[in-house]
């Protein structure tokens, strides 16, 4: 499916906020404080991170996770969820299908962050 970056951001940026809303408190606390970023695709250092050879990366947490953090941790970079528009828009072929997979994209990388592990993550269904 063909979407523009400005579309893209703005569907992002608006289920971001629902996806918050449905968050308990605490936990929706933590994820506000989580810098959220659209690019077209991953950069070759996005890439590398991403695990094992052939795999499309749709988005990408960057930072430490909550269960890793120490008191001491505060001088910590930013915490960062990228999506990355044109592999979730080629899975697409309507608007329903891509608000579903931005929405499942989001919720997989904001399992990052709170610590789940990828098969914890498909255990949840969120793989």
């Amino acid at each position: 499916m063909h979407i523009t970056a400005d579309r893209f951001e703005k569907l992002t940026f608006d289920i971001s906020k629902e996806v918050l809303l449905e968050l308990p408190p605490d936990l929706r606390a933590d994820a506000e404080e989580v810098i959220l970023d659209v690019a077209d695709a991953a950069s070759p250092e996005q890439l590398g991170r991403a695990s094992g050879p052939g795999v499309t990366l749709l988005g990408l947490y960057q930072g430490v996770p909550l269960i890793f953090r120490r008191a001491d941790s505060v001088l910590l970079q930013p915490d960062r969820i990228t999506l990355f528009r044109s592999p979730i828009a080629s899975m697409c072929r309507t608007e329903v299908e891509l608000r579903a997979q931005i929405r499942r994209t989001l919720i997989h990388e904001l399992g990052h962050y709170f610590g789940f592990s990828e098969d914890e993550l498909a255990r949840r269904g969120w793989g």
